[in-house]
């Protein structure tokens, strides 16, 4: 008869697997539709961007049951509806160099194409924080700005700027690079994060 593993197996195991869940940010493995970087500044370059679907669940830490107030544990983390957690986020994943931070007043610009939807679709975001303890940044287009938990994405165009409008880094998909024979299609603007910057 086999022994079963001593308690503090259990325990190690049981403790990774609550903060894997708890990772509501995490990066995931590297994306199929991530292209390469096309413009970076030195000391900030964009090293991996995901995407998918995010519920609001993922953003709930065990501290905000006693302060109500969300914990972003770290990250910076922004979305088109500040109110809805709930939506279709790009994860940004930063390749830090000792001492680097991002600029106060760093915002995304996002250019995107909806799968249920064929047009190009605008959204900005202002950073509320410059840095975080991770390296990496959450930007959500969420509530009204995306409906549909089923839709993706298929192609888009991430591109970080500082407050003045100078490019510090920029990622697109492999499809938004391909030349579109087709008639160009419509631009919709969705609402911007209005963030303050401290």
């Amino acid at each position: 008869m086999r022994s079963l593993p001593p308690a503090r197996v259990w325990a190690t195991a049981l403790l990774a697997t609550g903060l894997t869940l708890l990772g509501g940010c995490s990066t995931p493995p590297a994306s199929a539709t991530s292209g390469p970087t096309d413009v970076s500044s030195p000391g900030v370059e964009i090293k991996h961007i995901d995407h998918h679907y995010m519920a609001a669940a993922n953003f709930r830490r065990i501290s905000e049951y006693f302060t109500g107030v969300e914990n972003k544990s770290g990250r910076v983390v922004e979305r088109t509806d500040q109110k809805d957690r709930a939506g279709y986020y790009f994860i940004v994943s930063l390749a830090w160099h000792p001492g680097t931070t991002l600029p106060v007043g760093t915002q995304a610009e996002l250019d995107y194409i909806r799968s249920d939807f064929p047009a190009v679709r605008h959204a900005k975001f202002v950073f509320s924080t410059a840095t975080g303890t991770l390296p990496e940044i959450c930007v959500g287009v969420t509530g009204s700005d995306w409906p549909d938990r089923e839709a993706t994405i298929i192609a888009y165009k991430l591109t970080l700027q500082d407050a003045m409008g100078k490019v510090l880094a920029a990622r697109q998909s492999f499809l938004w690079g391909l030349p579109d024979k087709a008639e160009p299609m419509p631009t919709t603007t969705t609402a911007a994060s209005v963030a303050t910057s401290p």
